[in-house]
């Protein structure tokens, strides 16, 4: 018996990795055909994907102001990134330092400036809206 990455008496038999296998091969040829029966079945077909419809429904302002709005929020996920929450350990961290040292910004993570910007803005906001009251 070979070593670990040595050739053995069944090296190179089957099916290389990746590779289809017959029944797969079959199925994606079928689906193939029933696309194009179905293309021309339908000759005046949307060609783009559903993100691009939606897209399309959203921005054609002669269509109805709530289904535009319903087509918007589905197609958002795709165009913007959804908002990360701050990760509280970094908070921790953060915190344990600002009480124990001078920081310097330049020896700080991304993720701990990121932290350090949102603590500061909440601190100013809340300052303000005390100074308002």
């Amino acid at each position: 018996m070979a070593g670990f990455g040595g050739k053995t008496r069944t090296s190179g038999q089957g099916r290389p990795k990746g590779a289809r296998n017959k029944r797969t091969v079959e199925t994606e040829a079928r689906l193939a055909e029933a696309a194009n029966a179905a293309c021309a079945a339908l000759p005046n077909a949307f060609q783009g994907d559903a993100h691009a419809l939606l897209m399309l429904v959203y921005k054609n302002e002669d269509l109805d102001l709530s289904l535009r709005l319903d087509a918007a929020k589905a197609a958002i996920r795709y165009e913007k990134p959804a908002l990360a929450s701050l990760d509280s350990k970094v908070h921790a961290e953060l915190n344990a330092r600002v009480e124990t040292e001078t920081i310097d910004p330049a020896d700080l993570t991304y993720e701990e400036r990121e932290a350090m910007r949102e603590i500061v803005s909440v601190v100013r906001r809340r300052r303000e809206a005390a100074a308002s009251a």
